[in-house]
């Protein structure tokens, strides 16, 4: 019996009930943060009786709103809300009445709050309220499914402590919308499923009684003479020969050893919990090493894997269904009646292995062994919704709470992967020893020799030996070639000067979309026929940039008789069956398809334009992309090759052609170091009004050290008025600035101020 259900209730003579009275500021003037419980600026507790309603006493030190009934067992209910804003980001307390006498721990319930119907999620039940004011009734109970359990409520308020926000934000980070017909769908088919196993179960047994029975009425006493034999006649079975076994495919999973120990402690509940990183050689697919580690838990152990586009969980749920793995796959993308009913099958067990992207970090998976994610850097992974949590926080958060196994797959390591494991908080995973043909494809960057072998064209940026590895790729099978731009010409710049033209109406980049095409805004729209560079008046410009589409349009007139297929942008995503056998493919940086045969060669073009994108870690992630690339190419051993056209010299570059160095990420970290980047500071981000955002660093107690940097006023059209700053601190303190901003905002909040605000924490593009 749940909590509160079937108790008997008891009647108050008056009549009416008085929700809550505290009112909070304005729609659009709440900021997105909180502070923690135990430093919120002082507010009403519960609601209050109205003046004309008396109060109604339910016994010794229970007091409520009049005209309704209370039952007697517990009927006290810690509620938190979902929403709300950030100073009220805290537990409230109503009246359970007979009819949400069922509520309890984990429920979704409605209530009234400010005078408006709130969403809450059930914390406890109560005999005795904490607080003398009178309480409000449980509006009503949503549904009687255990939505939040308390381990998930637990990993909620962590998430909500590391990301300086509130507990109600990540909450409705973590629940899907309630969709009645799906519930409804649902528990009629959890019906069948129960009656359906119950007479399996009775078929089942019968048949065993029977087999029993007729193999007791069989068995008769065998006669055996002196020489042993039986007294019937004699029968030879002759003995089965051995059949010939097939050939087992070699397991991916058995080139890292490490990885085999940490899936035989994943779900353990004694020792220090397992969790690593590994770097995956080309010759390993993701969804290979993912399956066979799924694969190898338990029947009863519960798996989740993440990654981050939703090609990349199509790719997964394909191999685990060759493999006779039965899974769910949660998606952002679903409709919300679909998304739903999935997220009550795997609620209620029906199956414990769930993929999904971004939004099913917090799936209620039974009994979690094993938390599984891929290419943890990629910028889909952030959460661009308050409290902006990335998935991987979610993911650490829950491996603490439910002491699962937790492992980062990626085909580059990151900053922060190495970062993690330096501090040891991470394993490193290695592979055994191999011939390097045998794990990646012969990588070539086109040096100083091969550009002086060919001559002038050695220098242009489709050389001769490009053209070459083109031409015999072609011949093995399909070749990508990956720019780092969609579009036609994305970036123009005067020829005379090299200074970037720009829309003169809004100041946003002019591009160019044809071959010929006049220039245009990508913003305001506008068409610019006779544009003049700003500072030498001169009106010739040039391509700064080579998208995709001029690309395709240079490779088919050198191709002409080869298909070719564009995928990113404006193109679209490309399906992994649609890449032809013999043909070319352009694709920007994560939008390759992969081909089951993988590709014969590749192409990494503008690497130089890629290492000179505008951000601190424009060469970590180009590295990233580029080695995301290479991934889906053949080993050299199959003729698999890849050149890259670009500065040689430069670490990045060098740091692909160098099988498993450790010397480009070395150098990073030294800089970062200097520089007191990333992870060796802990950065937070407040951005809104200029005054709001001077009012909130004056009034805001930041631990002592935080550095400040800013205010600064923010360029661009639509930036008028607003203003950026940047704070840093030592990570070993990085809780109290995580406190300080949660109780910054929340007192901000409280005394509705004006102008609006956001603060993130470790946000990808604070530099």
């Amino acid at each position: 019996m749940r909590p509160g259900g079937g108790a008997q209730a008891l009647t108050s003579t008056a009549h009416g009930a008085a929700g809550e009275r505290e009112e909070g500021p304005a729609d659009g003037q709440a900021p997105l943060f909180a502070a923690p419980a135990a430093s919120v600026p002082a507010v009403a507790e519960n609601a209050t009786a109205s003046p004309d309603r008396p109060d109604a006493v339910r016994g010794p030190g229970l007091r409520t709103t009049a005209g309704f009934e209370v039952v007697s067992e517990l009927p006290v209910a810690s509620v938190r809300l979902v929403g709300v804003l950030p100073h009220l980001d805290r537990p409230f307390e109503y009246a359970v009445t007979p009819d949400t006498a069922a509520a309890g721990p984990g429920m979704r319930v409605r209530v009234r709050f400010s005078g408006k119907d709130t969403e809450g999620i059930v914390l406890e039940r109560r005999a005795e309220p904490t607080t003398d004011r009178a309480l409000a009734p449980l509006h009503r109970l949503v549904s009687d499914d255990v939505v939040v359990p308390p381990t998930m409520m637990r990993v909620c308020e962590d998430v909500a402590e590391r990301s300086a926000g509130t507990i109600g934000d990540v909450l409705r980070l973590a629940l899907p919308p309630r969709h009645a017909r799906a519930e409804k769908a649902d528990r009629a088919a959890a019906e069948k499923e129960e009656a359906a196993a119950a007479e399996a179960e009775a078929e089942a047994e019968a048949a065993e009684d029977l087999e029993s029975t007729e193999s007791a009425d069989d068995a008769e006493p065998a006669a055996t003479t002196d020489a042993g034999e039986t007294g019937h006649d004699e029968q030879t079975v002759p003995a089965a020969e051995p059949s010939a076994e097939a050939p087992v495919a070699p397991r991916h999973a058995d080139r890292y050893p490490g990885l085999a120990a940490l899936l035989s402690r994943a779900g353990s509940a004694e020792g220090p919990v397992p969790r690593a990183s590994l770097v995956l050689d080309p010759v390993d697919p993701w969804t290979a090493i993912a399956a066979e580690s799924i694969a190898a838990l338990g029947p009863d152990r519960g798996a989740l894997v993440i990654a981050p586009d939703q090609r990349d969980v199509a790719r997964l749920s394909r191999v685990l269904t060759e493999r006779g793995i039965a899974h769910e796959v949660l998606a952002g993308t679903e409709g919300p009646e679909k998304r739903y009913r999935t997220f009550r099958r795997i609620l209620r067990g029906a199956t414990r292995v769930v993929l999904g992207s971004r939004s099913a970090a917090f799936a209620p998976v039974q009994d979690l062994a094993l938390v599984i994610c891929w290419d943890e850097a990629d910028d889909l992974l952030e959460e661009p919704r308050a409290p902006y949590p990335h998935t991987r926080t979610v993911l650490q958060c829950r491996s603490a709470e439910e002491r699962c196994a937790l492992l980062f797959l990626a085909a580059s390591e990151s900053v922060t992967m190495r970062a993690l494991t330096d501090a040891g908080y991470l394993a490193r995973l290695d592979p055994v020893p191999a011939p390097v043909t045998a794990v990646r494809p012969r990588i070539v960057a086109m040096d100083q020799y091969l550009r002086d072998r060919e001559g002038p064209s050695g220098r242009s940026r489709l050389p001769q030996e490009a053209m070459r590895v083109l031409r015999n790729g072609l011949q093995r099978g399909p070749v990508l070639v990956q720019v780092p731009r969609t579009g036609y010409a994305p970036a123009i710049a005067c020829t005379f000067c090299g200074t970037r033209a720009r829309c003169p109406e809004c100041a946003a980049p002019l591009s160019q979309r044809g071959r010929n095409g006049p220039l245009h805004c990508t913003v305001c729209g506008r068409r610019e026929d006779g544009y003049r560079c700003p500072e030498c008046d001169r009106t010739h410009v040039r391509a700064m940039v080579i998208g995709s589409t001029r690309t395709a349009e240079e490779l088919h007139r050198a191709f002409p008789d080869a298909p070719l297929k564009v995928a990113g942008g404006a193109h679209g995503p490309l399906e992994d069956d649609a890449v032809p056998e013999h043909g070319i493919v352009v694709a920007t940086p994560g939008a390759e398809p992969a081909p089951p045969g993988r590709y014969s060669a590749c192409l990494l073009l503008d690497a130089d334009a890629m290492l000179g994108r505008a951000a601190f870690d424009a060469d970590v992630e180009a590295v990233r992309r580029w080695r995301g690339a290479i991934s889906l190419v053949r080993t050299a051993e199959e003729g698999g090759e890849v050149l890259v056209v670009g500065t040689s010299t430069l670490p990045a570059i060098r740091d692909l052609v160098a099988h498993r160095s450790a010397l480009f990420l070395d150098r990073v970290l030294e800089d970062r170091r200097e520089l007191d980047l990333p992870p060796f500071r802990r950065v937070a981000e407040v951005v809104g009004e200029r005054e709001a955002c001077r009012g909130f660093l004056e009034t805001t107690e930041l631990p002592d050290g935080t550095e400040v940097l800013g205010p600064v006023d923010l360029e661009g059209p639509d930036q008028a008025g607003r203003a950026r700053a940047v704070l840093r601190i030592e990570p070993r303190r990085s809780r109290e600035l995580a406190a300080a901003l949660r109780f910054g905002v929340a007192a901000r909040s409280a005394r509705k101020d004006r102008g609006s605000l956001r603060v993130r924490l470790d946000p990808p593009d604070v530099f």
